[in-house]
């Protein structure tokens, strides 16, 4: 009976020994927690990541494909913001999901870090869509580096020498987008929301947009849009993915156009911005 039990107790020793030796199986570290930063809109995000690296977990507010003036944040993103260390703010004052939902974020976490990463940028009213102009994500890249070299200052370095880099991409695409659209300074594109203001100003465009301060247009301003993009011979209406409405489609067939897509909110900030500059060239060169 004892030789029996000894064998056991040997059988049972082999197994845990050989479970102990299975990967995954092994007493583990403790893995340090990533401090989480709050981001509004995607293409912060593509900035915290550029600048951060693994060193954070980033959380979007607004993800990608959602309305900014309609999205309610999920139970996860709430917890997410009830831990986070940092919110990286667009900072206008027309940005409505910032307006409706930033003050509960900070109740929820008196101790949550804010960063106005377009502060010092100018701002056009009625158009928060900051972030579409290199030179105010530029500015955001320096703030977004100083906010998380006080929540993780052991990063401090790392975050320093990614801003440089950081800093060289956004100048060289500022000089692409210079290159590609300055043949065409003075001329007008039409919108149905106006998120591209920022962007048409620092590049010598016009945006020219059918809805204003969130208000469809009436009758008589939808005329007037019509006949100025006739007069203008305008043949395409932007539209954003996220807010597509009839009023762009009822233009675009009066002029004889179509409606094509640009999203201020895509991730890939860089790629995007070369993408909307290219667009913007064959249209005019064909209008």
């Amino acid at each position: 009976m004892k030789l029996r039990s000894r064998r056991s107790a040997r059988v049972v020793l082999a197994v845990l020994g050989a479970l102990h030796a299975l990967p995954g199986c092994t007493p583990r570290a403790s893995v340090p927690v990533r401090p989480v930063v709050l981001v509004s809109v995607p293409p912060q995000a593509w900035l915290v990541r550029r600048i951060a690296g693994d060193a954070v977990d980033v959380e979007v507010m607004v993800p990608p494909g959602a309305d900014p003036h309609t999205y309610e944040p999920t139970i996860k993103q709430m917890r997410a913001a009830s831990r986070a260390a940092l919110y990286v703010k667009v900072g206008h004052p027309n940005f409505a999901f910032e307006r409706v939902w930033f003050e509960r974020f900070t109740a929820e976490n008196p101790s949550l870090q804010v960063v106005d990463g377009t502060k010092g940028v100018t701002r056009l009213s009625g158009d928060p869509h900051l972030w579409v102009a290199p030179a105010a994500m530029h500015t955001m890249a320096i703030h977004v580096a100083s906010a998380l070299a006080k929540i993780d200052p052991s990063h401090a370095t790392d975050f320093s020498a990614n801003l440089v880099r950081v800093e060289s991409e956004i100048d060289s695409l500022d000089r692409d987008i210079r290159a590609t659209l300055a043949p065409f300074a003075g001329r007008s594109f039409f919108v149905f929301h106006p998120a591209w203001g920022s962007f048409a100003e620092a590049y010598g465009l016009v945006q020219v947009a059918i809805e204003h301060e969130g208000k469809s247009p009436t009758a008589d301003e939808l005329a007037r849009v019509v006949a100025r993009a006739k007069a203008q011979h305008v043949r395409v209406i932007f539209v954003q993915p996220q807010t597509t409405e009839q009023s762009a489609v009822v233009v675009a067939e009066e002029i004889g156009g179509r409606v094509v897509p640009l999203d201020p909110l895509a991730y890939d900030w860089a790629d995007n911005l070369r993408h909307v500059a290219q667009t913007l060239r064959e249209v005019f060169e064909h209008e």
